[in-house]
């Protein structure tokens, strides 16, 4: 999808951690964000596509109306890495297992760590919880950029405008024949009002067309268990 800018990749030179960092919080927030590359445009894709039916005249459509989110795509780009790696390390995973003799619990640092910590094998006992930051931290980024008010929203609504403008141009013009400009433009008014509201409405459907893209409130299509499991554990 050219749409989704090259990922943010930051390789550090491997070494021997007991914890999580380095290569290892780098490559693993990496990899969700490759993974949730597809449901994002998924998601987006379907909110677009609302747009376009529910709000732009049939005439001026576009011909892939996921156009309308190059904004939110380009700052989300710009912003997700930084994000996901705070809500995953610092915020919920970070510091090493060992007890106050320095001693690790038995599957620490891994393959199954039953201690909160920043350990490959914590990550993987309490993988249901990582899903659920990711999730809702990926969420959450699209959240503030699709809130109206930010910019990005205001460039959608926009172009989104732009179009619906252009679509009843031809309509305006068929009216001017009988109707006063007076009239016309109470007309216009009240159509830019609608089409703001149209679009507020379908993007607070955000969070809920993420979550059923995701495969509903299990987030069984956005765990990647078995694969993301191997993956994390291959650091030690």
């Amino acid at each position: 999808m050219q749409l989704i800018l090259p990922m943010l990749s930051l390789l550090l030179a491997p070494v021997a951690v007991t914890a999580c960092e380095g290569d290892c919080i780098v490559d693993i927030t990496n990899e969700y964000l490759n993974r949730y590359e597809n449901i994002l445009i998924t998601a987006l894709q379907n909110l677009a596509t609302q747009i376009s039916e529910q709000l732009v005249p049939a005439a001026s459509r576009r011909e892939n109306p996921i156009v309308y989110f190059a904004p939110v795509l380009k700052a989300y780009n710009l912003t997700a890495y930084d994000s996901l790696e705070k809500a995953i390390f610092p915020s919920y995973f970070h510091g090493k297992c060992q007890d106050a003799n320095g001693v690790n619990p038995p599957g620490c640092p891994n393959p199954d760590c039953p201690k909160v910590c920043g350990t490959p094998g914590s990550m993987v006992h309490f993988y249901p919880i990582l899903v659920k930051i990711v999730f809702d931290c990926t969420t959450n980024v699209l959240g503030n950029l699709t809130e109206p008010g930010s910019k990005s929203y205001g460039q959608i609504q926009q172009t989104v405008m732009a179009d619906v403008e252009k679509g009843q141009m031809k309509r305006m013009e068929n009216l001017s024949r009988i109707m006063p400009l007076r009239s016309r433009a109470a007309i216009q008014a009240r159509s830019t009002h609608s089409i703001q509201q149209g679009l507020k409405k379908i993007m607070e459907e955000l969070q809920p067309t993420m979550l059923k893209t995701c495969g509903g409130s299990n987030l069984s299509f956005c765990t990647w268990e078995q694969p993301m499991k191997e993956f994390i554990l291959q650091y030690p």
